[in-house]
């Protein structure tokens, strides 16, 4: 029998190995020596012109803040420094002006240390702050799909730092970075960047900011200068858009999901300005001249690194676990990095695993994985092992997982010809058994407020009902019947978001009422009773007419009569008139609260010949001044006159008709 000898070497392949280099990530202090500047030219448009004055307000300006400190500020021209601001002013300049600024600032390595769970959602905030959870022009927070996507990934949460992690994780995975955009004349809303899925750093911030604000949560605008490793720029240094978010109890907290950093911020971010919408220009020119045109130019902003000072640990250590120690060639296997933070804070991180190129990855190389306080959480890879070494060897590939902060861990796995071969489905269904089903707590609630316009009203009247419903659990909440009294509709509300209903109030029925608006679903129900007083028209009836039917010349007599209040609410502004011939008597009663008894004392020599025909004429308002009236008439005669007393009687009357005259 032939022999045949085989042999076997033992192949180390090395490790394809993102190397970068990572003074940017991990010194303790950044100095960072940057220049901003610009010019604007002046252009006569006749022989006859001229220029008064040019302001410039330039707003990207160096922020002292908790990692940020100015050493050194050179201002050229001389400027004045308010709000963060600088105000350059030229009087009747000539060509051409210029403007800026050179700095040198030291920015710590520091992190905001969210220590506890801050409650999602948030359900007050101070008023200073909402402007930063309410929609504007680039930050379209408002819009149905921007709601939806972020209620879909923020349902079943309760803590505002894993719902601002994954709205940042999925923005980061799901928005190309693509620079054509840049060639627009403006930012693109976010609502554009969810739609087509493309971007630069401002615009996947913007919506970013804007997923989080439609959940309630403050979010501002960051801009400055941070540096880049990226091949897509001809510098390393250059103008870069990030956000803040604010935590309850904690402040601002910084997120750069271009750069993965979420939580957190590298020593390289120079913070120069921060605003509402990610459109707000950080130049604005204000000039009065004649017949001039003033071309302005784009801000130039460069930065260069002076002095690296201290190293930071990376808190986060690292073991890894490979599924399978020996595979066949064209195998898949599974790699598990389990993470631990040892700090009492929440920290998040990129993981990424480095490879030998005869190891394909499934999915992403890198990973961005957020760790509370004290707690390990494993990272998957399945890998697939190519079919193109030759067989007759026994091949090592060692597999390194890393985080950008610098901590690593390394393990290795073996391959030779007969080992198993396994496939997509084993390991994957083997992940599937691994994965830690995240828990969730799911909360349903509103909170309802409703007011009405007017708390007492007439019952001609109309009075306006506005109820508002939040959604202040963490689930989207489909289906719900919105109900005032009969009327209802069917509605849905995201997490955070607010609905407004208008109703109008009319009754007939008068005193003290209540109605009730209603949210209810097949888990939720709640209800909000509006109390009113719908008040009748007031009514005033004259009463208890007491008059002689008869006097003789020289009686005196009484007139008697009662102002009768007949209706629950009260009339208002009450012109009393009692009026005859010869005679006329009046009373104003500003409310009248109760009834009110009127006398009047009259001598007979007042009176007419004959008959005499009395008014009472009564007129009145309601509350809204809409005028009413009411009368009554009696008469009394005089009696037994002689021929004297017909004489006075009608000289009264004449000197009467005179001063009517008069």
């Amino acid at each position: 029998m032939k022999k045949i000898l085989l042999f076997f070497c033992i192949i180390f392949l090395a490790n394809t190995v993102y190397a970068q280099e990572d003074w940017h990530r991990n010194s303790q202090n950044l100095v960072i020596n940057i220049n901003v500047s610009s010019e604007a030219i002046i252009k006569p448009t006749s022989s006859d012109s001229s220029v008064k004055y040019i302001n410039v307000n330039l707003s990207h300006y160096p922020h002292e803040c908790f990692n940020q400190e100015v050493l050194n500020l050179r201002i050229e021209p001389e400027a004045e420094v308010e709000n963060n601001a600088m105000l350059f002013s030229w009087q009747n300049p000539k060509n051409k002006i210029n403007f800026g600024y050179n700095a040198k600032i030291r920015i710590n390595n520091n992190i905001v240390k969210v220590k506890d769970k801050v409650k999602f959602p948030i359900l007050d905030l101070p008023e200073e702050l909402k402007q930063f959870t309410q929609p504007s022009e680039i930050i379209d927070s408002n819009d149905e799909d921007i709601i939806g996507f972020a209620s879909e990934i923020a349902e079943g949460e309760d803590d505002l730092y894993v719902v601002a992690h994954k709205t940042a994780e999925w923005a980061k995975n799901n928005i190309e970075y693509d620079l054509s955009t840049l060639t627009a004349d403006a930012s693109q809303k976010a609502s554009w960047v969810l739609d087509y899925r493309q971007g630069v750093c401002d615009e996947i911030t913007s919506l970013f900011i804007a997923m989080l604000r439609s959940l309630g949560i403050p979010g501002k605008f960051v801009s400055g200068i941070a540096y880049t490793e990226s091949e897509l720029f001809p510098e390393n240094w250059g103008p870069h858009g990030w956000a803040e978010i604010y935590f309850p109890g904690y402040g601002w907290v910084p997120y750069d999901v271009t750069y993965g950093q979420f939580g957190y911020i590298d020593p390289t971010h120079v913070k120069l300005k921060e605003s509402v919408d990610s459109n707000e220009p950080s130049v604005q020119y204000k000039w009065a001249a004649r017949n001039t045109d003033l071309e302005t130019k784009k801000l130039d902003m460069s930065a260069s690194l002076q002095e690296t000072i201290g190293r930071v640990k990376d808190p986060i250590s690292i073991d890894v676990n490979i599924l399978k120690q020996n595979i066949g060639f064209g195998s898949y296997n599974l790699i598990e990095a389990v993470l631990e933070n040892s700090e009492d804070y929440y920290i998040s991180s990129e993981v990424y695993i480095s490879r030998p190129k005869e190891v394909e990855i499934t999915g992403d190389v890198f990973r961005n994985i957020l760790l509370k306080p004290g707690k390990k959480k494993s990272v998957f890879w399945i890998i697939k092992l190519t079919d193109d070494s030759k067989k007759n060897f026994i091949y090592t590939f060692p597999i390194t997982v890393s985080t950008l902060r610098g901590s690593e861990k390394n393990a290795d796995f073996k391959s030779k010809k007969g080992d198993i071969t396994y496939s997509f489905e084993e390991i994957n269904n083997i992940l599937n058994q691994k994965k830690e089903e995240e828990e969730k707590i799911y909360s349903k609630d509103v909170k309802i407020d409703c007011e009405i316009d007017e708390k007492e009203f007439y019952s001609y009247e109309k009075a306006l009902l506005k109820c508002r419903i939040k959604n202040i659990g963490n689930t989207v909440l489909k289906n719900l019947n919105v109900c005032f009294e009969s009327e209802c509709i069917k509605s849905d509300l995201g997490i955070a978001q607010e609905k407004s209903f208008n109703y109008s109030v009319e009754k007939s029925a008068t005193g003290n009422q209540e109605s009730v608006f209603k949210v209810k679903s097949a888990d939720l129900s709640k209800a909000e009773y509006i109390e009113y007083n719908v008040l009748d028209e007031p009514e005033i009836k004259i009463k208890d007419v007491e008059s002689p039917n008869d006097v003789e010349y020289e009686d005196s007599f009484k007139i008697k009569f009662l102002l009768s209040r007949e209706s629950v609410s009260t009339p208002y502004n009450a012109a009393i008139t009692v009026a005859q011939n010869n005679f006329k008597k009046t009373w104003t009663v500003k409310e009248l609260s109760e009834d009110r008894k009127f006398v009047i004392n009259l001598l007979g020599r007042n009176l007419k010949k004959g008959i005499n025909e009395f008014n009472i004429l009564v007129k009145y308002e309601d509350g809204n001044g809409r005028a009413y009236k009411t009368q009554e008439t009696f008469s009394v005669e005089i009696v037994n006159v002689t021929l004297i007393q017909n004489v006075l009687l009608a000289l009264n009357q004449f000197m009467l008709f005179l001063e009517n005259l008069v």
